[in-house]
Protein backbone atom coordinates (compact mmCIF):
# COMPACT_ATOMS: atom_id res chain seq x y z
CA UNK A 1 0.00 0.00 0.00
CA UNK A 2 2.80 2.32 0.87
CA UNK A 3 4.31 1.68 -2.53
CA UNK A 4 1.05 2.50 -4.31
CA UNK A 5 0.73 5.74 -2.38
CA UNK A 6 4.15 6.83 -3.50
CA UNK A 7 3.33 6.06 -7.13
CA UNK A 8 0.06 7.97 -6.92
CA UNK A 9 1.87 10.84 -5.30
CA UNK A 10 4.61 11.08 -7.92
CA UNK A 11 2.61 10.63 -11.12
CA UNK A 12 1.24 14.23 -11.31
CA UNK A 13 4.84 15.54 -11.26
CA UNK A 14 5.71 14.11 -14.67
CA UNK A 15 3.43 16.28 -16.80
CA UNK A 16 4.49 19.36 -14.78
CA UNK A 17 8.13 18.82 -15.69
CA UNK A 18 7.13 18.26 -19.30
CA UNK A 19 5.17 21.52 -19.34
CA UNK A 20 8.15 23.45 -17.96
CA UNK A 21 10.43 22.08 -20.66
CA UNK A 22 7.80 22.83 -23.32
CA UNK A 23 7.35 26.42 -22.11
CA UNK A 24 11.14 26.92 -21.97
CA UNK A 25 11.56 25.68 -25.54
CA UNK A 26 8.67 27.88 -26.69
CA UNK A 27 10.22 30.95 -24.99
CA UNK A 28 13.59 30.25 -26.62
CA UNK A 29 11.92 29.81 -30.01
CA UNK A 30 10.03 33.08 -29.65
CA UNK A 31 13.19 34.89 -28.53
CA UNK A 32 15.18 33.53 -31.48
CA UNK A 33 12.34 34.47 -33.84
CA UNK A 34 12.27 38.01 -32.42
CA UNK A 35 16.04 38.39 -32.73
CA UNK A 36 15.93 37.02 -36.27
CA UNK A 37 13.15 39.44 -37.24
CA UNK A 38 15.03 42.33 -35.63
CA UNK A 39 18.25 41.35 -37.45
CA UNK A 40 16.41 41.21 -40.76
CA UNK A 41 14.95 44.67 -40.14
CA UNK A 42 18.42 46.08 -39.39
CA UNK A 43 19.86 44.45 -42.53
CA UNK A 44 17.02 45.87 -44.60
CA UNK A 45 17.53 49.35 -43.12
CA UNK A 46 21.28 49.18 -43.77
CA UNK A 47 20.80 48.11 -47.40
CA UNK A 48 18.20 50.83 -47.96
CA UNK A 49 20.43 53.55 -46.48
CA UNK A 50 23.53 52.34 -48.32
CA UNK A 51 21.75 52.24 -51.69
CA UNK A 52 22.17 56.03 -52.09
CA UNK A 53 25.97 55.91 -51.69
CA UNK A 54 28.78 55.70 -54.25
CA UNK A 55 30.17 52.57 -52.61
CA UNK A 56 27.12 50.56 -51.43
CA UNK A 57 28.96 47.22 -51.14
CA UNK A 58 31.59 48.75 -48.84
CA UNK A 59 28.84 50.51 -46.88
CA UNK A 60 26.94 47.26 -46.28
CA UNK A 61 29.95 45.02 -45.61
CA UNK A 62 31.50 47.52 -43.19
CA UNK A 63 28.34 47.54 -41.07
CA UNK A 64 27.71 43.79 -41.18
CA UNK A 65 31.29 42.83 -40.31
CA UNK A 66 32.19 41.35 -36.93
CA UNK A 67 34.24 44.45 -36.07
CA UNK A 68 31.18 46.64 -36.60
CA UNK A 69 28.88 44.57 -34.36
CA UNK A 70 28.93 47.10 -31.51
CA UNK A 71 28.38 50.08 -33.83
CA UNK A 72 25.50 48.31 -35.60
CA UNK A 73 23.79 46.96 -32.48
CA UNK A 74 21.73 50.12 -31.85
CA UNK A 75 20.52 50.74 -35.42
CA UNK A 76 16.82 51.64 -35.47
CA UNK A 77 16.66 54.50 -37.99
CA UNK A 78 18.52 55.94 -41.02
CA UNK A 79 20.26 58.41 -38.66
CA UNK A 80 21.52 55.43 -36.63
CA UNK A 81 22.96 53.91 -39.81
CA UNK A 82 24.89 57.13 -40.43
CA UNK A 83 26.23 57.13 -36.87
CA UNK A 84 27.27 53.48 -37.22
CA UNK A 85 29.12 54.17 -40.49
CA UNK A 86 30.94 57.08 -38.84
CA UNK A 87 31.95 54.90 -35.87
CA UNK A 88 33.31 52.26 -38.27
CA UNK A 89 35.15 55.03 -40.15
CA UNK A 90 36.74 56.27 -36.92
CA UNK A 91 37.89 52.70 -36.16
CA UNK A 92 39.57 52.53 -39.58
CA UNK A 93 41.21 55.94 -39.13
CA UNK A 94 42.70 54.76 -35.82
CA UNK A 95 44.04 51.62 -37.50
CA UNK A 96 45.68 53.76 -40.17
CA UNK A 97 47.24 55.98 -37.48
CA UNK A 98 48.89 52.91 -35.94
CA UNK A 99 50.26 51.85 -39.35
CA UNK A 100 51.64 55.34 -40.07
CA UNK A 101 53.20 55.65 -36.59
CA UNK A 102 55.09 52.40 -37.17
CA UNK A 103 56.36 53.66 -40.53
CA UNK A 104 57.38 57.02 -39.00
CA UNK A 105 59.44 55.20 -36.34
CA UNK A 106 61.85 53.91 -38.99
CA UNK A 107 65.27 55.54 -39.02
CA UNK A 108 66.11 55.43 -42.74
CA UNK A 109 63.51 57.93 -43.93
CA UNK A 110 64.02 61.11 -45.93
CA UNK A 111 63.29 64.41 -44.17
CA UNK A 112 60.35 65.21 -46.43
CA UNK A 113 58.92 61.71 -45.95
CA UNK A 114 59.06 62.12 -42.16
CA UNK A 115 57.38 65.49 -42.50
CA UNK A 116 54.65 63.99 -44.72
CA UNK A 117 54.00 61.21 -42.20
CA UNK A 118 53.74 63.83 -39.44
CA UNK A 119 51.23 65.73 -41.59
CA UNK A 120 49.20 62.54 -42.00
CA UNK A 121 49.03 61.93 -38.26
CA UNK A 122 47.89 65.52 -37.73
CA UNK A 123 45.24 65.41 -40.45
CA UNK A 124 43.99 61.99 -39.31
CA UNK A 125 43.53 63.39 -35.79
CA UNK A 126 41.57 66.29 -37.31
CA UNK A 127 39.46 63.76 -39.22
CA UNK A 128 38.60 61.89 -36.02
CA UNK A 129 37.58 65.15 -34.30
CA UNK A 130 35.38 66.15 -37.25
CA UNK A 131 33.70 62.73 -37.43
CA UNK A 132 33.02 62.79 -33.68
CA UNK A 133 31.53 66.27 -34.09
CA UNK A 134 29.14 64.92 -36.75
CA UNK A 135 27.95 62.17 -34.38
CA UNK A 136 27.44 64.76 -31.63
CA UNK A 137 25.55 67.13 -33.95
CA UNK A 138 23.32 64.33 -35.26
CA UNK A 139 21.94 63.90 -31.74
CA UNK A 140 20.32 67.35 -31.93
CA UNK A 141 19.59 67.44 -35.66
CA UNK A 142 17.39 68.98 -36.94
CA UNK A 143 17.57 72.14 -34.84
CA UNK A 144 17.91 75.87 -35.28
CA UNK A 145 21.66 75.59 -34.76
CA UNK A 146 22.63 72.45 -36.69
CA UNK A 147 21.88 72.24 -40.41
CA UNK A 148 22.45 69.55 -42.99
CA UNK A 149 25.00 71.84 -44.64
CA UNK A 150 26.97 72.05 -41.37
CA UNK A 151 27.20 68.26 -41.21
CA UNK A 152 28.21 68.03 -44.86
CA UNK A 153 30.92 70.66 -44.33
CA UNK A 154 32.46 68.62 -41.50
CA UNK A 155 32.47 65.46 -43.61
CA UNK A 156 33.91 67.27 -46.62
CA UNK A 157 36.70 68.58 -44.39
CA UNK A 158 37.36 65.06 -43.07
CA UNK A 159 37.59 63.73 -46.63
CA UNK A 160 39.90 66.58 -47.69
CA UNK A 161 42.23 65.77 -44.77
CA UNK A 162 42.67 62.25 -46.12
CA UNK A 163 43.48 63.54 -49.60
CA UNK A 164 45.96 66.06 -48.15
CA UNK A 165 47.79 63.20 -46.43
CA UNK A 166 48.09 61.23 -49.67
CA UNK A 167 49.24 64.29 -51.65
CA UNK A 168 52.28 64.60 -49.39
CA UNK A 169 53.78 61.45 -50.95
CA UNK A 170 53.67 62.33 -54.64
CA UNK A 171 57.16 63.72 -55.28
CA UNK A 172 59.32 60.67 -56.09
CA UNK A 173 59.43 56.86 -56.10
CA UNK A 174 60.54 56.56 -52.47
CA UNK A 175 57.53 58.66 -51.41
CA UNK A 176 55.18 56.46 -53.41
CA UNK A 177 56.70 53.31 -51.91
CA UNK A 178 55.98 54.53 -48.38
CA UNK A 179 52.50 55.70 -49.38
CA UNK A 180 51.65 52.25 -50.79
CA UNK A 181 51.89 50.78 -47.28
CA UNK A 182 48.80 52.62 -46.05
CA UNK A 183 47.15 53.84 -49.27
CA UNK A 184 44.45 51.14 -49.49
CA UNK A 185 43.25 51.79 -45.95
CA UNK A 186 43.32 55.55 -46.57
CA UNK A 187 41.22 55.14 -49.73
CA UNK A 188 38.77 52.94 -47.82
CA UNK A 189 38.35 55.60 -45.13
CA UNK A 190 37.81 58.27 -47.82
CA UNK A 191 35.14 56.08 -49.43
CA UNK A 192 33.41 55.61 -46.07
CA UNK A 193 33.42 59.40 -45.61
CA UNK A 194 31.97 59.76 -49.10
CA UNK A 195 29.22 57.26 -48.24
CA UNK A 196 28.33 59.16 -45.07
CA UNK A 197 28.27 62.42 -47.01
CA UNK A 198 25.81 60.91 -49.52
CA UNK A 199 23.53 59.58 -46.77
CA UNK A 200 23.44 62.94 -44.98
CA UNK A 201 22.72 64.69 -48.28
CA UNK A 202 19.64 62.47 -48.68
CA UNK A 203 18.63 62.80 -45.03
CA UNK A 204 15.52 64.74 -44.08
CA UNK A 205 14.69 66.09 -40.65
CA UNK A 206 11.71 64.73 -38.74
CA UNK A 207 11.14 67.72 -36.49
CA UNK A 208 11.88 71.41 -36.32
CA UNK A 209 12.19 71.51 -40.11
CA UNK A 210 10.42 74.84 -40.31
CA UNK A 211 12.74 76.31 -37.68
CA UNK A 212 15.69 74.97 -39.63
CA UNK A 213 14.45 76.63 -42.82
CA UNK A 214 13.91 79.91 -40.97
CA UNK A 215 17.45 79.70 -39.64
CA UNK A 216 18.82 79.15 -43.14
CA UNK A 217 16.77 82.10 -44.41
CA UNK A 218 18.21 84.33 -41.67
CA UNK A 219 21.68 83.09 -42.55
CA UNK A 220 21.13 83.94 -46.23
CA UNK A 221 19.90 87.42 -45.29
CA UNK A 222 23.02 87.98 -43.19
CA UNK A 223 25.24 86.75 -46.00
CA UNK A 224 23.71 89.27 -48.38
CA UNK A 225 24.71 92.24 -46.24
CA UNK A 226 27.16 94.79 -47.60
CA UNK A 227 29.35 97.17 -45.67
CA UNK A 228 29.11 100.95 -45.91
CA UNK A 229 31.58 101.10 -48.82
CA UNK A 230 29.51 98.66 -50.88
CA UNK A 231 31.87 95.71 -50.38
CA UNK A 232 30.22 92.39 -49.61
CA UNK A 233 31.25 90.48 -46.50
CA UNK A 234 32.53 86.89 -46.91
CA UNK A 235 29.82 84.28 -46.27
CA UNK A 236 31.77 82.63 -43.47
CA UNK A 237 32.12 85.86 -41.46
CA UNK A 238 29.53 86.08 -38.68
CA UNK A 239 27.45 89.20 -38.02
CA UNK A 240 29.31 89.67 -34.71
CA UNK A 241 32.70 89.61 -36.41
CA UNK A 242 31.51 92.07 -39.06
CA UNK A 243 30.61 94.53 -36.31
CA UNK A 244 33.97 93.90 -34.66
CA UNK A 245 35.79 94.78 -37.89
CA UNK A 246 33.78 97.99 -38.29
CA UNK A 247 34.77 99.31 -34.86
CA UNK A 248 38.07 100.27 -33.27
CA UNK A 249 39.45 97.02 -31.89
CA UNK A 250 41.29 96.97 -28.57
CA UNK A 251 44.03 94.34 -28.86
CA UNK A 252 44.80 91.86 -26.10
CA UNK A 253 48.50 91.89 -27.02
CA UNK A 254 50.72 93.68 -29.54
CA UNK A 255 53.47 92.24 -31.71
CA UNK A 256 56.23 94.61 -32.83
CA UNK A 257 59.45 93.64 -34.62
CA UNK A 258 61.22 96.63 -33.04
CA UNK A 259 60.48 95.41 -29.51
CA UNK A 260 57.92 98.09 -28.64
CA UNK A 261 55.12 95.55 -28.15
CA UNK A 262 54.47 92.54 -25.93
CA UNK A 263 56.21 90.18 -28.35
CA UNK A 264 58.69 90.45 -31.22
CA UNK A 265 57.23 87.59 -33.31
CA UNK A 266 53.70 86.52 -34.19
CA UNK A 267 54.51 82.92 -33.23
CA UNK A 268 55.36 84.01 -29.67
CA UNK A 269 52.02 85.81 -29.35
CA UNK A 270 50.14 82.77 -30.66
CA UNK A 271 51.95 80.46 -28.22
CA UNK A 272 51.04 82.75 -25.30
CA UNK A 273 47.37 83.06 -26.34
CA UNK A 274 44.81 81.17 -24.22
CA UNK A 275 43.67 77.75 -25.41
CA UNK A 276 39.96 77.13 -25.98
CA UNK A 277 39.03 80.82 -25.82
CA UNK A 278 35.28 81.47 -26.12
CA UNK A 279 35.79 85.08 -27.19
CA UNK A 280 37.89 86.79 -29.83
CA UNK A 281 41.49 87.12 -28.66
CA UNK A 282 42.92 90.02 -30.66
CA UNK A 283 46.61 90.12 -31.60
CA UNK A 284 47.70 93.41 -33.13
CA UNK A 285 50.69 93.11 -35.47
CA UNK A 286 52.41 96.46 -35.95
CA UNK A 287 53.95 97.55 -39.25
CA UNK A 288 57.05 95.59 -40.17
CA UNK A 289 58.31 92.50 -41.96
CA UNK A 290 57.98 89.25 -39.99
CA UNK A 291 60.02 86.41 -41.50
CA UNK A 292 58.42 83.36 -39.91
CA UNK A 293 56.00 80.50 -40.47
CA UNK A 294 53.11 81.10 -38.11
CA UNK A 295 51.45 77.84 -37.06
CA UNK A 296 48.19 78.18 -35.12
CA UNK A 297 47.47 75.00 -33.10
CA UNK A 298 43.94 73.63 -33.10
CA UNK A 299 43.55 74.43 -29.40
CA UNK A 300 44.12 78.16 -30.03
CA UNK A 301 40.55 79.11 -30.88
CA UNK A 302 39.04 82.51 -31.69
CA UNK A 303 42.32 84.26 -32.52
CA UNK A 304 42.11 87.47 -34.54
CA UNK A 305 45.09 89.10 -36.25
CA UNK A 306 44.90 92.85 -36.89
CA UNK A 307 47.69 94.49 -38.90
CA UNK A 308 48.51 98.05 -39.93
CA UNK A 309 47.55 97.49 -43.56
CA UNK A 310 48.46 94.89 -46.17
CA UNK A 311 51.43 96.89 -47.46
CA UNK A 312 52.68 97.72 -43.95
CA UNK A 313 52.34 94.51 -41.94
CA UNK A 314 53.98 91.67 -43.88
CA UNK A 315 54.46 88.06 -42.79
CA UNK A 316 56.71 86.13 -45.18
CA UNK A 317 58.51 82.77 -45.24
CA UNK A 318 60.20 80.46 -47.73
CA UNK A 319 59.42 76.82 -46.95
CA UNK A 320 59.16 74.71 -50.11
CA UNK A 321 59.13 71.11 -51.34
CA UNK A 322 62.63 71.33 -52.82
CA UNK A 323 64.09 72.08 -49.39
CA UNK A 324 62.31 69.10 -47.83
CA UNK A 325 59.02 70.65 -46.69
CA UNK A 326 55.59 69.36 -47.66
CA UNK A 327 53.00 71.55 -49.34
CA UNK A 328 50.82 71.19 -46.23
CA UNK A 329 53.58 72.65 -44.04
CA UNK A 330 54.76 75.34 -46.43
CA UNK A 331 51.95 77.79 -45.60
CA UNK A 332 53.22 81.08 -44.17
CA UNK A 333 50.26 81.25 -41.77
CA UNK A 334 48.27 78.12 -41.06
Amino acid sequence: MGSNKNIAHNEPCKPKNGNIVLFALLAIFLQVSTISASTNEVRSLIKSSCSSTLYPDLCISSLLSTEAAEASSTIKSPADVIKAVIKVTIQNVKINKIIIKKIAARKALAIRCKSALKDCLETLEDTIDELKKVILDLKTYPSTKITKEDLMTLLSAAKTNLETCIDGFSHDESDEKVRSEFLNKQIQVAQLCSNTLAMIKNMTGTSNVESNEEFMQERRLEEDEYDNSGLRWPKWLSAGDRKLLQTTVTPDVTVAADGSGNYRTVSEAVAAAPSGSTRRYVIRIKAGVYRENVEVPKAKTNLMFVGDGRSNTIITASRNVVDGSTTFNSATVG
